[in-house]
């Protein structure tokens, strides 16, 4: 749902709500024609973990204003957005911290936000033509890149070669590893319940998925006794 807002005094369009967000962000474009001095950004912030799964280092967070509604329904709360400097069509995501401070209620079928003021209900509405203009203008000015994966599929066929003769004996395209895997045993008095994981995952996450997975041994199908 994308609807405008104000924020830090300025009607800002673009703004995209987002339950599935935990934190704020604001774009550095957007950010910058704020006109707020760059000694107001907390440099010190973690990487944020972005919808394609890549690690983004935010330029920074801020504390900003912002209000929801027109005329005398409206609503305001300060809260934390991470600065981030990347293509996007949006200008603001909102995530679920400011929509719990301001107690909205969403209805996406609708395209409609509800949240209290002092004066009663606010009311915000969304267009089905925002989101259209979004997605057309992402699938233009950003290239698709396919996802990373631990295994992947060499040498399939595409439809423009010749038609393969089922009589001649060619190797049938089997998925390879995409990076170098290690072998891990699960439980040491069964060796051969044992898995396959990548070889560059950080040394502290890679313990943690280890102890994961070993806590989670009895769910893996080891023989058909386990199926039935």
């Amino acid at each position: 749902m994308i609807i405008r807002a104000e924020i830090a005094n300025y009607d800002v369009g673009w703004v995209l709500i987002d339950t599935g967000s935990s934190v704020n962000v604001i774009f550095a474009d957007a950010f910058r024609g704020l006109g707020i001095a760059d000694s107001m950004v907390n440099r010190q912030i973690t990487p944020l973990l972005s919808f394609s799964g890549d690690l983004v280092q935010p330029v920074g967070s801020i504390s900003l204003p912002i209000a929801f509604g027109v005329a005398s329904r409206v609503t305001m709360t300060y809260d934390q957005f991470l600065i981030v400097d990347c293509p996007t069509t949006y200008n603001v995501i909102v995530g679920r911290t400011t929509l719990t401070r301001v107690k909205a209620h969403l209805s996406p079928h609708m395209l409609l936000m509800k949240f209290p003021t002092r004066n009663g209900t606010g009311v915000i509405r969304g267009d089905q033509l925002s989101p259209r203009t979004c997605y057309a203008t992402a699938l233009k000015s950003v290239a698709c890149k396919p996802p990373i994966e631990a295994m992947s599929v060499q040498g399939l066929p595409n439809g423009s070669g010749p038609i393969d003769d089922p009589r001649e004996e060619t190797p049938t395209p089997v998925a390879q590893p995409a990076e170098e895997l290690e072998m891990v045993i699960l439980n040491e008095q069964y060796p051969y319940r044992c898995v396959k994981i990548g070889t560059t995952l950080d040394p502290n996450l890679r313990m943690q998925f280890i102890e994961f997975l070993r806590q989670q041994v009895e769910v893996f199908a080891w023989s058909y006794d386990d199926i039935t």
